[in-house]
């Protein structure tokens, strides 16, 4: 039986992603979705039920302390209870309601009328009972908060996954950059003498009585060393592709940038080898290298 390959522990994130969670409140059982997509900077679009648009800002503000990157969606929506729930708040003006009795025990008084003023009767007076409607944004905002952290945290655990997804990826071309890197320098260190017997042989085809200047030999095949090596290159490279697995291994927030700066000095070592290259074995290495560091930036734009 096949064992598994172990996941890559890394901290990386993907800019895509999903979360969704419902928490039941007195308004109904609010349900926030989430989805991120790729972009270079963190812009959020939010849209919550019932016109509350004061509270976008604060989605915003939960949203933007764990996320850094990605185009990001926010649905919030209730489904039950009164959407246009308002509380309202029931008050007795007692100074209108002392007010009231006081004056009409002065006319019982005054108009000699006989009869008992009971509590109810004032009730019906205007000013006494009042019904304040207050708007129920501030106090729906406790579960719009709570859902909105909930979905986030999925949200979270989904880029994490996908993070963990493109950081094996990672790794498998990286394997294949040092592979191909071996075969530069062992068909590079070779080209040089491959070159001198190719330049004896050009000598000797011209004219077989003509026998080679070895000190002008050995200058051209120095020249030739000296505009063809590549260990500076090869060096750099390698310390790069080192750094590119250090830097996913150990990723922080906007690990994608570093990422990205690397594989670019990547690419301009590679460049270099190729330039140089006079090998058909080491050109073909070269080709499979920055194939590689291609496919490496291409992932790397869906990194947080």
């Amino acid at each position: 039986m096949e064992k598994t390959k172990s996941v890559p522990k890394t901290m990386i994130k993907s800019m895509t992603g999903f979360g969704k969670a419902s928490v039941k409140s007195p308004y109904g059982t609010i349900t926030a979705e989430i989805k991120s997509l790729n972009h270079k900077s963190l812009s959020v679009g939010c849209n919550v039920y019932n016109g509350f648009f004061n509270l976008e800002e604060k989605v915003k503000k939960v949203l933007e302390k764990k996320l850094f990157r990605g185009k990001v969606f926010v649905n919030i929506n209730t489904e039950g209870g009164e959407k246009n729930a308002n509380v309202k708040n029931v008050q007795v003006n007692e100074k209108v309601l002392s007010e009231y009795f006081k004056k009409i025990k002065q006319a019982q008084k005054r108009l000699k009328i006989t009869g008992e003023v009971g509590i109810m009767d004032l009730a019906r007076f205007p000013g006494v009972v009042e019904t304040v409607e207050e708007k129920s944004e501030e106090k729906q905002w406790t579960y719009i908060q709570k859902v909105v952290e909930n979905a986030l945290q999925k949200l979270i655990f989904y880029r994490q996954t996908e993070g963990r997804k493109l950081a094996k990826d990672f790794y498998s071309r990286l394997r294949l950059i040092e592979k191909n890197v071996c075969i530069v320098k062992k068909y590079g260190d070779k080209s040089v003498e491959e070159y001198r017997k190719k330049l004896i042989r050009s000598i000797k085809d011209v004219s077989q009585k003509v026998v080679p200047d070895k000190s002008r030999l050995e200058a051209e095949v120095a020249s030739f060393a000296r505009n063809c090596d590549v260990a500076e290159e090869i060096t750099r490279l390698s310390a790069h592709t080192a750094a590119y697995r250090e830097a996913v291994r150990t990723a922080k927030a906007e690990v994608g940038k570093k990422l990205d700066f690397i594989a670019q000095e990547m690419q301009r070592e590679a460049n270099t080898i190729g330039a140089k290259s006079n090998d058909f074995k080491v050109a073909k290495a070269v080709i499979e290298i920055k194939s590689e560091i291609e496919k490496l930036r291409e992932q790397i734009r869906n990194i947080e």
